[in-house]
């Protein structure tokens, strides 16, 4: 098999870039993966369920891997230099047929990918490197998996939310928690970190995880009609009024808890179907003297502790109920 390819040099260790499908890369390479008897195999296990993630996107008609897939070819696979045009540098890799005769550095699971995707099969852009020795491999494997950030959560959720991948129950929230950034008066205004870097007390991706649940199927505010923003904003700026706690993380993640489903069910207990900022710091009102111990809410333990003394002081019940609960 020869395959056209253009050669490149980086600190005298020869590279080649080169396209082949799918299927063909699938025959040329040999799955190693690291373990207590494959000591010098770089690879982890595959994961069965990326794969199929990634199989349900190859599937998408507007599916790309634009990412390289780098291998490290055996002794067997030479490349032959023959210009083409011009190019000086170009040539074809020469690879034995029906013989694995590479490993992957990078990309396994990209590739693997396609084994659950009937008859799906195109392009892709390859590096290889030709019989680097197993320290040379390890270092270019390290080099991959160290210096080559992952794409925050944040502003990968804001970039899919504006081309519109995001669906259901996650498109809600999402769009909720960015209007909770820019509404007036909103607690959270300017305060919502999508990009590293950017000032805020909580990221996009967070404050979304924490609105889901009410969105979702069964949630509080599953049935609720119309926009949701200004609920949760009135709601932020009552919970703030009521308790005088500060606007961070800790006190967003309480606000946002079973604390908030609690307050919309015992609002509409009192007949307050989509309660304002009124009917809201109504409703928090008559346990206005709880303290949340900011300090405490800094870590898990101590704000699981608070949300429950607190749901234990405001019982679902109707004001009556809840006056005579409390005496």
């Amino acid at each position: 098999m020869k395959l056209f390819a253009i050669s490149l040099n980086q600190h005298n260790i020869p590279l080649y870039l080169f396209t082949a499908t799918a299927s063909t890369l699938s025959t040329i390479v040999r799955l190693t993966h690291r373990n207590r008897k494959q000591r010098l195999a770089l690879q982890r296990t595959l994961d069965r369920k990326r794969l199929k993630q990634i199989a349900l996107y190859l599937q998408e008609e507007s599916s790309l891997i634009a990412n390289n897939i780098i291998l490290n070819f055996d002794e067997r696979v030479t490349f032959r230099r023959q210009p083409v045009d011009g190019v000086k540098n170009a040539g074809f890799i020469e690879i034995p047929d029906n013989e694995p005769c590479a490993t992957i550095l990078d990309g396994q699971h990209r590739l693997m990918g396609f084994q659950f995707c009937d008859h799906l099969d195109f392009e892709l852009a390859v590096i290889g490197f030709l019989n680097l020795d197993q320290r040379q491999a390890a270092d270019i494997f390290t080099v991959i998996n160290t210096t080559q950030k992952p794409l925050q959560k944040s502003l990968l959720l804001d970039i899919r939310h504006y081309i519109g991948k995001t669906e259901g129950e996650e498109r809600k929230a999402t769009s909720i928690a960015l209007a909770l950034s820019k509404l007036a008066e909103s607690p959270l205004k300017d305060k919502v970190r999508v990009a590293r870097g950017e000032p805020g007390v909580i990221t996009l991706d967070a404050l979304a995880r924490l609105i889901v649940p009410f969105v979702d199927l069964g949630g509080v505010l599953e049935r609720t009609p119309g926009k949701l923003e200004v609920l949760f904003r009135d709601y932020l700026i009552a919970f703030q009024d009521n308790f005088a706690v500060p606007v961070n993380a800790g006190t967003v993640q309480v606000a946002l808890s079973p604390v908030f489903e609690r307050v919309i069910r015992r609002a509409r207990t009192l007949g307050f179907d989509k309660p304002g900022r009124d009917e809201l710091h109504q409703v928090m009102s008559p346990v206005s003297d709880f303290d949340w111990k900011p300090d405490s809410l800094r870590n898990r333990k101590g704000r699981t502790d608070r949300i429950r003394e607190f749901l234990a002081r405001l019982p679902e019940g109707n004001q009556q109920e809840m006056q005579e609960w409390l005496l």
